[in-house]
Protein backbone atom coordinates (compact mmCIF):
# COMPACT_ATOMS: atom_id res chain seq x y z
CA UNK A 1 0.00 0.00 0.00
CA UNK A 2 1.52 3.27 -1.01
CA UNK A 3 1.76 6.29 1.12
CA UNK A 4 -1.14 8.14 -0.50
CA UNK A 5 -3.57 5.29 0.10
CA UNK A 6 -2.54 4.95 3.74
CA UNK A 7 -3.01 8.68 4.22
CA UNK A 8 -6.56 8.57 2.82
CA UNK A 9 -7.52 5.66 5.06
CA UNK A 10 -6.17 7.49 8.11
CA UNK A 11 -8.14 10.61 7.24
CA UNK A 12 -11.36 8.59 6.90
CA UNK A 13 -10.87 6.89 10.30
CA UNK A 14 -10.10 10.23 11.90
CA UNK A 15 -13.23 11.79 10.43
CA UNK A 16 -15.37 8.92 11.68
CA UNK A 17 -13.90 9.28 15.17
CA UNK A 18 -14.40 13.03 15.26
CA UNK A 19 -18.00 12.69 14.02
CA UNK A 20 -18.73 10.07 16.66
CA UNK A 21 -17.34 12.27 19.40
CA UNK A 22 -19.35 15.26 18.20
CA UNK A 23 -22.55 13.12 18.19
CA UNK A 24 -21.97 11.90 21.79
CA UNK A 25 -21.34 15.42 23.01
CA UNK A 26 -24.65 16.57 21.52
CA UNK A 27 -26.78 14.01 23.47
CA UNK A 28 -27.94 15.12 26.99
CA UNK A 29 -26.94 12.97 29.97
CA UNK A 30 -29.35 10.55 31.71
CA UNK A 31 -30.14 12.58 34.86
CA UNK A 32 -33.57 11.56 36.26
CA UNK A 33 -35.37 13.65 38.94
CA UNK A 34 -38.24 11.76 40.63
CA UNK A 35 -39.50 14.76 42.64
CA UNK A 36 -40.39 14.77 46.36
CA UNK A 37 -41.20 11.80 48.56
CA UNK A 38 -44.62 11.39 50.19
CA UNK A 39 -44.69 10.17 53.80
CA UNK A 40 -47.68 9.04 55.90
CA UNK A 41 -50.32 10.08 53.39
CA UNK A 42 -53.98 9.60 54.29
CA UNK A 43 -56.64 10.56 51.76
CA UNK A 44 -59.54 9.24 49.72
CA UNK A 45 -58.31 6.34 47.59
CA UNK A 46 -54.81 6.43 49.11
CA UNK A 47 -53.30 8.25 46.12
CA UNK A 48 -50.52 10.76 45.51
CA UNK A 49 -49.72 12.87 42.43
CA UNK A 50 -46.08 12.25 41.55
CA UNK A 51 -43.86 15.16 40.57
CA UNK A 52 -40.92 13.91 38.51
CA UNK A 53 -39.17 16.02 35.87
CA UNK A 54 -40.22 15.03 32.36
CA UNK A 55 -37.81 12.94 30.23
CA UNK A 56 -35.72 15.06 27.79
CA UNK A 57 -36.16 14.52 24.07
CA UNK A 58 -34.57 11.28 22.99
CA UNK A 59 -35.03 9.68 26.43
CA UNK A 60 -37.88 7.55 27.77
CA UNK A 61 -39.28 7.91 31.31
CA UNK A 62 -40.78 4.98 33.21
CA UNK A 63 -42.05 4.58 36.75
CA UNK A 64 -41.22 1.39 38.58
CA UNK A 65 -42.05 -0.07 42.02
CA UNK A 66 -38.95 -1.36 43.79
CA UNK A 67 -40.61 -2.41 47.06
CA UNK A 68 -44.13 -2.44 48.50
CA UNK A 69 -47.25 -4.46 47.75
CA UNK A 70 -50.30 -3.72 45.63
CA UNK A 71 -49.28 -0.32 44.29
CA UNK A 72 -50.10 0.89 40.79
CA UNK A 73 -49.51 3.85 38.49
CA UNK A 74 -52.26 5.46 36.48
CA UNK A 75 -49.79 6.03 33.61
CA UNK A 76 -46.43 4.37 34.07
CA UNK A 77 -44.73 6.69 31.53
CA UNK A 78 -46.11 10.04 32.65
CA UNK A 79 -43.79 12.00 34.92
CA UNK A 80 -46.71 13.46 36.94
CA UNK A 81 -48.97 10.44 37.07
CA UNK A 82 -51.07 9.32 40.06
CA UNK A 83 -49.78 6.51 42.23
CA UNK A 84 -52.24 4.38 44.21
CA UNK A 85 -51.25 2.34 47.25
CA UNK A 86 -52.74 0.75 50.34
CA UNK A 87 -52.92 1.96 53.95
CA UNK A 88 -50.05 0.88 56.16
CA UNK A 89 -47.80 0.09 53.15
CA UNK A 90 -44.39 1.65 52.44
CA UNK A 91 -43.19 1.89 48.86
CA UNK A 92 -39.88 2.68 47.17
CA UNK A 93 -40.53 3.77 43.60
CA UNK A 94 -38.17 4.99 40.89
CA UNK A 95 -38.38 7.32 37.92
CA UNK A 96 -36.14 5.76 35.25
CA UNK A 97 -34.73 7.53 32.19
CA UNK A 98 -33.45 5.30 29.39
CA UNK A 99 -31.81 5.72 26.00
CA UNK A 100 -31.21 2.55 24.13
CA UNK A 101 -29.66 0.09 26.50
CA UNK A 102 -28.59 2.79 28.95
CA UNK A 103 -30.76 3.91 31.89
CA UNK A 104 -30.54 5.77 35.18
CA UNK A 105 -33.11 5.93 38.02
CA UNK A 106 -33.99 8.29 40.89
CA UNK A 107 -35.83 6.89 43.94
CA UNK A 108 -38.45 8.35 46.27
CA UNK A 109 -40.40 6.97 49.23
CA UNK A 110 -44.18 6.84 49.34
CA UNK A 111 -45.98 5.66 52.49
CA UNK A 112 -49.61 5.66 53.57
CA UNK A 113 -50.91 5.79 57.13
CA UNK A 114 -52.12 2.58 58.68
CA UNK A 115 -55.88 2.32 59.31
CA UNK A 116 -56.76 2.66 62.98
CA UNK A 117 -60.18 1.29 63.95
CA UNK A 118 -61.77 3.16 66.86
CA UNK A 119 -64.73 2.01 68.97
CA UNK A 120 -66.55 5.04 70.32
CA UNK A 121 -67.56 3.60 73.72
CA UNK A 122 -66.65 0.39 75.49
CA UNK A 123 -69.19 -1.28 77.78
CA UNK A 124 -68.23 -2.19 81.31
CA UNK A 125 -67.44 -5.80 82.12
CA UNK A 126 -71.18 -6.27 82.59
CA UNK A 127 -73.77 -4.36 80.55
CA UNK A 128 -76.09 -2.97 83.21
CA UNK A 129 -79.64 -4.22 82.81
CA UNK A 130 -79.32 -5.58 79.29
CA UNK A 131 -78.38 -8.49 77.07
CA UNK A 132 -78.04 -6.38 73.92
CA UNK A 133 -75.76 -3.54 72.99
CA UNK A 134 -75.62 -0.61 70.61
CA UNK A 135 -72.33 -0.84 68.72
CA UNK A 136 -70.70 2.36 67.53
CA UNK A 137 -67.30 2.79 65.93
CA UNK A 138 -65.70 5.73 64.18
CA UNK A 139 -67.04 5.84 60.63
CA UNK A 140 -64.66 4.33 58.02
CA UNK A 141 -62.78 6.93 55.97
CA UNK A 142 -60.94 7.19 52.67
CA UNK A 143 -62.80 4.39 50.94
CA UNK A 144 -62.40 1.76 53.64
CA UNK A 145 -65.22 -0.61 54.61
CA UNK A 146 -66.12 -1.65 58.16
CA UNK A 147 -67.45 -4.87 59.63
CA UNK A 148 -68.58 -6.15 63.04
CA UNK A 149 -68.00 -9.80 63.98
CA UNK A 150 -68.67 -12.01 67.00
CA UNK A 151 -65.32 -13.66 67.69
CA UNK A 152 -66.33 -15.60 70.78
CA UNK A 153 -69.60 -16.41 72.55
CA UNK A 154 -72.65 -18.49 71.67
CA UNK A 155 -76.17 -17.46 70.76
CA UNK A 156 -75.42 -13.93 69.59
CA UNK A 157 -76.17 -11.97 66.44
CA UNK A 158 -75.23 -8.60 64.99
CA UNK A 159 -77.73 -6.40 63.18
CA UNK A 160 -76.26 -4.07 60.51
CA UNK A 161 -72.86 -5.73 60.74
CA UNK A 162 -71.47 -3.61 57.86
CA UNK A 163 -72.42 -0.29 59.47
CA UNK A 164 -70.31 1.56 62.01
CA UNK A 165 -73.54 1.72 64.06
CA UNK A 166 -74.59 -1.89 64.52
CA UNK A 167 -76.62 -3.67 67.17
CA UNK A 168 -75.61 -6.76 69.12
CA UNK A 169 -78.15 -9.15 70.66
CA UNK A 170 -77.01 -12.06 72.80
CA UNK A 171 -78.04 -14.46 75.50
CA UNK A 172 -78.14 -13.28 79.11
CA UNK A 173 -75.21 -13.82 81.48
CA UNK A 174 -72.87 -14.80 78.62
CA UNK A 175 -69.38 -13.58 77.75
CA UNK A 176 -68.80 -12.33 74.21
CA UNK A 177 -65.88 -10.91 72.25
CA UNK A 178 -66.80 -8.48 69.48
CA UNK A 179 -64.45 -7.34 66.70
CA UNK A 180 -64.62 -4.19 64.58
CA UNK A 181 -62.50 -4.26 61.42
CA UNK A 182 -61.53 -1.72 58.78
CA UNK A 183 -60.89 -3.21 55.32
CA UNK A 184 -59.22 -1.63 52.30
CA UNK A 185 -57.79 -3.64 49.42
CA UNK A 186 -55.71 -6.41 50.93
CA UNK A 187 -55.42 -4.61 54.29
CA UNK A 188 -57.49 -5.36 57.38
CA UNK A 189 -57.05 -3.75 60.80
CA UNK A 190 -59.15 -4.88 63.78
CA UNK A 191 -59.91 -4.08 67.40
CA UNK A 192 -61.66 -6.39 69.90
CA UNK A 193 -63.49 -5.99 73.19
CA UNK A 194 -64.96 -8.50 75.62
CA UNK A 195 -67.99 -8.11 77.88
CA UNK A 196 -70.58 -10.09 79.80
CA UNK A 197 -74.29 -9.59 79.17
CA UNK A 198 -76.90 -9.05 81.87
CA UNK A 199 -80.61 -9.81 81.77
CA UNK A 200 -83.21 -7.70 79.98
CA UNK A 201 -84.64 -5.04 82.30
CA UNK A 202 -86.73 -2.15 80.98
CA UNK A 203 -85.70 1.39 81.97
CA UNK A 204 -88.40 4.07 81.70
CA UNK A 205 -86.16 6.84 83.07
CA UNK A 206 -86.18 8.68 86.38
CA UNK A 207 -89.31 10.14 87.99
CA UNK A 208 -89.76 13.86 87.33
CA UNK A 209 -92.35 15.34 89.64
CA UNK A 210 -91.69 19.06 89.28
CA UNK A 211 -91.38 19.86 85.57
CA UNK A 212 -91.49 23.61 85.00
CA UNK A 213 -92.76 24.76 81.61
CA UNK A 214 -94.16 28.04 80.33
CA UNK A 215 -97.59 28.45 78.83
CA UNK A 216 -100.81 26.57 79.36
CA UNK A 217 -99.76 23.54 77.30
CA UNK A 218 -97.42 21.23 79.21
CA UNK A 219 -94.91 19.12 77.28
CA UNK A 220 -92.04 16.90 78.35
CA UNK A 221 -89.62 14.67 76.44
CA UNK A 222 -89.59 11.18 77.89
CA UNK A 223 -86.23 9.57 78.59
CA UNK A 224 -86.60 5.81 78.46
CA UNK A 225 -83.99 3.41 77.08
CA UNK A 226 -84.72 1.14 74.12
CA UNK A 227 -82.35 -1.85 74.19
CA UNK A 228 -80.60 -2.72 70.95
CA UNK A 229 -82.69 -4.97 68.75
CA UNK A 230 -85.82 -4.54 70.90
CA UNK A 231 -89.24 -3.01 70.37
CA UNK A 232 -91.19 -1.13 73.03
CA UNK A 233 -94.46 0.65 73.81
CA UNK A 234 -95.64 3.39 76.18
CA UNK A 235 -98.90 3.17 78.11
CA UNK A 236 -100.46 5.73 80.49
CA UNK A 237 -101.60 3.77 83.53
CA UNK A 238 -102.55 6.68 85.81
CA UNK A 239 -103.49 10.33 85.27
CA UNK A 240 -106.15 12.18 83.31
CA UNK A 241 -105.82 14.05 80.00
CA UNK A 242 -102.30 12.88 79.19
CA UNK A 243 -100.98 11.83 75.77
CA UNK A 244 -97.82 10.08 74.58
CA UNK A 245 -97.42 11.39 71.04
CA UNK A 246 -95.32 8.47 69.72
CA UNK A 247 -96.03 5.29 71.64
CA UNK A 248 -93.01 3.34 70.31
CA UNK A 249 -90.46 6.13 70.78
CA UNK A 250 -88.29 6.04 73.92
CA UNK A 251 -87.93 9.83 73.69
CA UNK A 252 -91.50 10.65 72.71
CA UNK A 253 -93.11 13.95 73.56
CA UNK A 254 -95.55 13.63 76.46
CA UNK A 255 -98.36 16.14 76.93
CA UNK A 256 -100.30 16.59 80.16
CA UNK A 257 -101.95 19.11 82.46
CA UNK A 258 -100.50 20.94 85.46
CA UNK A 259 -100.68 19.53 88.99
CA UNK A 260 -101.70 16.09 87.74
CA UNK A 261 -99.58 13.07 88.56
CA UNK A 262 -99.06 10.63 85.70
CA UNK A 263 -97.65 7.14 85.77
CA UNK A 264 -96.41 5.74 82.45
CA UNK A 265 -95.45 2.15 81.71
CA UNK A 266 -92.62 1.30 79.28
CA UNK A 267 -92.85 -2.29 77.99
CA UNK A 268 -89.81 -3.73 76.19
CA UNK A 269 -89.84 -6.92 74.07
CA UNK A 270 -86.72 -8.66 72.80
CA UNK A 271 -86.83 -12.09 71.15
CA UNK A 272 -90.10 -12.91 72.90
CA UNK A 273 -88.84 -11.80 76.32
CA UNK A 274 -90.76 -8.94 77.98
CA UNK A 275 -89.73 -6.49 80.69
CA UNK A 276 -91.62 -3.46 82.07
CA UNK A 277 -90.80 -0.32 84.04
CA UNK A 278 -92.77 2.76 85.10
CA UNK A 279 -91.98 6.46 85.41
CA UNK A 280 -93.93 9.18 87.23
CA UNK A 281 -94.38 12.58 85.59
CA UNK A 282 -95.86 15.80 86.96
CA UNK A 283 -95.95 19.37 85.62
CA UNK A 284 -95.76 22.26 88.04
CA UNK A 285 -98.86 24.41 88.20
CA UNK A 286 -99.98 25.78 91.55
CA UNK A 287 -97.51 23.47 93.26
CA UNK A 288 -93.99 22.24 92.82
CA UNK A 289 -92.99 18.87 94.23
CA UNK A 290 -89.83 18.15 96.21
CA UNK A 291 -88.54 14.72 97.29
CA UNK A 292 -86.75 14.22 100.60
CA UNK A 293 -83.77 12.04 99.74
CA UNK A 294 -83.61 10.69 103.30
CA UNK A 295 -86.84 8.71 103.05
CA UNK A 296 -88.10 9.44 99.49
CA UNK A 297 -91.27 11.14 100.71
CA UNK A 298 -92.54 13.86 98.41
CA UNK A 299 -93.92 17.25 99.42
CA UNK A 300 -95.85 19.83 97.46
CA UNK A 301 -94.68 23.43 97.81
CA UNK A 302 -96.17 26.79 96.77
CA UNK A 303 -94.36 30.00 95.89
CA UNK A 304 -95.78 32.89 97.91
CA UNK A 305 -94.29 36.35 98.44
CA UNK A 306 -90.82 35.36 97.24
CA UNK A 307 -90.46 32.11 99.22
CA UNK A 308 -91.25 28.50 98.53
CA UNK A 309 -93.45 27.19 101.36
CA UNK A 310 -94.09 23.50 101.92
CA UNK A 311 -97.77 22.92 101.17
CA UNK A 312 -97.94 19.75 103.29
CA UNK A 313 -96.98 19.11 106.91
CA UNK A 314 -93.55 17.58 107.29
CA UNK A 315 -93.49 13.83 107.99
CA UNK A 316 -89.86 12.81 108.41
CA UNK A 317 -89.24 10.46 111.39
CA UNK A 318 -86.67 12.58 113.21
CA UNK A 319 -85.99 11.22 116.70
CA UNK A 320 -89.22 9.23 116.32
CA UNK A 321 -91.41 8.90 119.43
CA UNK A 322 -89.56 11.66 121.26
CA UNK A 323 -88.61 14.55 118.99
CA UNK A 324 -91.40 13.76 116.54
CA UNK A 325 -94.61 11.77 116.91
CA UNK A 326 -98.05 11.27 115.43
CA UNK A 327 -101.16 12.74 117.01
CA UNK A 328 -102.44 10.37 119.70
CA UNK A 329 -99.25 8.32 120.08
CA UNK A 330 -97.31 9.02 123.27
CA UNK A 331 -96.90 7.30 126.61
CA UNK A 332 -98.97 8.62 129.52
CA UNK A 333 -101.05 10.82 127.22
CA UNK A 334 -104.63 12.01 126.81
CA UNK A 335 -106.41 12.68 123.52
CA UNK A 336 -108.81 15.52 124.34
CA UNK A 337 -110.17 15.90 120.78
CA UNK A 338 -109.89 14.18 117.45
CA UNK A 339 -108.54 10.68 116.90
CA UNK A 340 -105.08 9.08 116.78
CA UNK A 341 -103.45 9.28 113.36
CA UNK A 342 -103.02 5.64 112.32
CA UNK A 343 -103.40 5.15 108.57
CA UNK A 344 -100.67 6.01 106.07
CA UNK A 345 -103.08 8.35 104.32
CA UNK A 346 -103.84 10.26 107.53
CA UNK A 347 -100.19 10.35 108.55
CA UNK A 348 -99.31 11.91 105.19
CA UNK A 349 -102.14 14.46 105.57
CA UNK A 350 -101.52 15.51 109.19
CA UNK A 351 -97.77 14.92 109.30
CA UNK A 352 -95.79 14.58 112.50
CA UNK A 353 -95.79 16.91 115.49
CA UNK A 354 -92.24 18.06 116.34
CA UNK A 355 -90.61 19.49 119.43
CA UNK A 356 -88.98 22.83 118.70
CA UNK A 357 -85.50 21.35 118.87
CA UNK A 358 -86.44 18.52 116.51
CA UNK A 359 -88.15 20.94 114.13
CA UNK A 360 -84.98 23.02 113.96
CA UNK A 361 -82.55 20.16 113.42
CA UNK A 362 -84.74 18.03 111.15
CA UNK A 363 -84.70 20.62 108.38
CA UNK A 364 -83.49 19.02 105.12
CA UNK A 365 -80.67 20.62 103.16
CA UNK A 366 -81.79 23.85 101.51
CA UNK A 367 -84.87 24.26 103.71
CA UNK A 368 -85.37 26.08 107.02
CA UNK A 369 -88.03 27.21 109.47
CA UNK A 370 -89.64 30.51 108.47
CA UNK A 371 -89.42 33.55 110.72
CA UNK A 372 -92.60 34.95 112.24
CA UNK A 373 -91.96 38.12 110.22
CA UNK A 374 -91.95 36.12 106.97
CA UNK A 375 -95.32 34.64 107.91
CA UNK A 376 -96.76 38.05 108.77
CA UNK A 377 -95.33 39.59 105.58
CA UNK A 378 -97.06 36.83 103.62
CA UNK A 379 -100.40 37.74 105.19
CA UNK A 380 -99.85 41.40 104.29
CA UNK A 381 -98.94 40.48 100.69
CA UNK A 382 -102.20 38.52 100.45
CA UNK A 383 -104.28 41.51 101.56
CA UNK A 384 -104.00 41.20 105.34
CA UNK A 385 -105.31 38.46 107.69
CA UNK A 386 -108.95 38.96 106.73
CA UNK A 387 -108.37 38.39 103.01
CA UNK A 388 -105.51 35.94 103.49
CA UNK A 389 -107.47 33.55 105.70
CA UNK A 390 -109.28 31.63 102.97
CA UNK A 391 -106.30 31.85 100.62
CA UNK A 392 -103.88 29.99 102.91
CA UNK A 393 -106.26 27.30 104.24
CA UNK A 394 -107.11 24.00 102.54
CA UNK A 395 -108.19 24.47 98.91
CA UNK A 396 -107.23 28.16 99.01
CA UNK A 397 -105.96 29.92 95.90
CA UNK A 398 -102.34 30.12 97.11
CA UNK A 399 -101.99 26.35 97.38
CA UNK A 400 -100.48 26.62 100.88
CA UNK A 401 -103.30 24.35 102.16
CA UNK A 402 -102.81 24.88 105.90
CA UNK A 403 -104.81 22.21 107.75
CA UNK A 404 -105.85 21.56 111.35
CA UNK A 405 -103.42 19.07 112.82
CA UNK A 406 -103.73 20.11 116.49
CA UNK A 407 -100.86 20.07 118.97
CA UNK A 408 -99.15 17.99 121.68
CA UNK A 409 -98.05 19.25 125.10
CA UNK A 410 -95.89 17.39 127.59
CA UNK A 411 -96.92 17.47 131.26
CA UNK A 412 -99.84 19.70 130.39
CA UNK A 413 -101.55 21.79 133.06
CA UNK A 414 -104.80 21.07 131.21
CA UNK A 415 -104.75 17.59 132.76
CA UNK A 416 -105.16 17.18 136.53
CA UNK A 417 -102.45 14.51 136.54
CA UNK A 418 -100.13 16.57 134.36
CA UNK A 419 -100.25 13.94 131.68
CA UNK A 420 -99.30 14.62 128.08
CA UNK A 421 -102.16 16.09 126.08
CA UNK A 422 -103.16 15.96 122.40
CA UNK A 423 -105.76 18.57 121.50
CA UNK A 424 -107.46 20.71 118.84
CA UNK A 425 -107.13 18.28 115.94
CA UNK A 426 -109.47 19.29 113.06
CA UNK A 427 -110.08 22.73 114.59
CA UNK A 428 -106.66 24.39 114.90
CA UNK A 429 -103.28 24.12 113.23
CA UNK A 430 -99.96 25.46 114.55
CA UNK A 431 -96.48 25.65 112.94
CA UNK A 432 -93.09 26.45 114.38
CA UNK A 433 -91.03 29.45 113.26
CA UNK A 434 -87.37 30.17 113.93
CA UNK A 435 -88.22 33.27 116.00
CA UNK A 436 -87.11 32.51 119.58
CA UNK A 437 -86.91 34.64 122.71
CA UNK A 438 -83.54 33.42 123.91
CA UNK A 439 -83.96 34.92 127.41
CA UNK A 440 -87.21 33.11 128.22
CA UNK A 441 -87.04 30.22 125.74
CA UNK A 442 -90.34 31.15 124.14
CA UNK A 443 -91.03 30.53 120.47
CA UNK A 444 -93.37 32.31 118.07
CA UNK A 445 -95.71 30.03 116.12
CA UNK A 446 -98.27 30.84 113.46
CA UNK A 447 -101.63 29.21 113.16
CA UNK A 448 -105.04 28.97 111.58
CA UNK A 449 -108.42 28.19 113.07
CA UNK A 450 -111.21 26.29 111.34
CA UNK A 451 -113.83 28.69 112.76
CA UNK A 452 -114.10 32.37 111.88
CA UNK A 453 -111.01 33.43 113.82
CA UNK A 454 -108.32 35.04 111.65
CA UNK A 455 -104.83 33.56 111.18
CA UNK A 456 -102.12 34.94 113.40
CA UNK A 457 -99.25 34.14 115.73
CA UNK A 458 -98.97 32.70 119.23
CA UNK A 459 -96.04 32.48 121.62
CA UNK A 460 -95.50 29.17 123.41
CA UNK A 461 -92.91 27.50 125.56
CA UNK A 462 -90.95 24.49 124.37
CA UNK A 463 -93.11 21.90 126.10
CA UNK A 464 -95.25 21.81 122.94
CA UNK A 465 -94.93 19.80 119.76
CA UNK A 466 -96.29 21.47 116.63
CA UNK A 467 -96.49 20.89 112.90
CA UNK A 468 -93.68 21.98 110.57
CA UNK A 469 -93.75 23.69 107.18
CA UNK A 470 -90.24 24.56 106.00
CA UNK A 471 -89.42 27.33 103.53
CA UNK A 472 -86.61 28.00 101.10
CA UNK A 473 -85.54 30.78 98.80
CA UNK A 474 -86.83 30.64 95.24
CA UNK A 475 -84.15 29.27 92.94
CA UNK A 476 -82.76 31.92 90.59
Amino acid sequence: MNYKVLYKISMIVLAIFVFACQKDEALPALNPDAGPSFIDIENEGYVVSLGAVAAPEGQEGTWRIYSGQNGRFEDVNHHQTSFYGEPGEKYVIGWELSRGKDYESALIDVSFKKMEPVIMAYPADTIFNNRSLYLEAAKPKFGAAGKWEIIDGDGGQIINEDSNKGQFVGSEKTEYTIRWSLIYGSKKESIDFTFVTDQLIADAGIDELDIITSGDSKFHTLNAFLPAGASAQWEIIDGELGEVHHLDNANSLFEGVADTSYSLKWTVELDGEISMDTVDIRFRGKWGVWTDSRDNQTYRFATINGLEWMAENYNYAFDAGVGSLYYGFSDRSVVKSGTPVETEEDRKFYGRLYSYEAAYYAAPEGWRLPTILEYEDMLVALGGPLFADSKIKMDGETGLDLNYSGYFQRYSSQDPSLRNVFDLQDSNGYWWTSSVDEEFGLVSCYGVVESGDLPGSVIVNQSYSMSVRYVREVAK
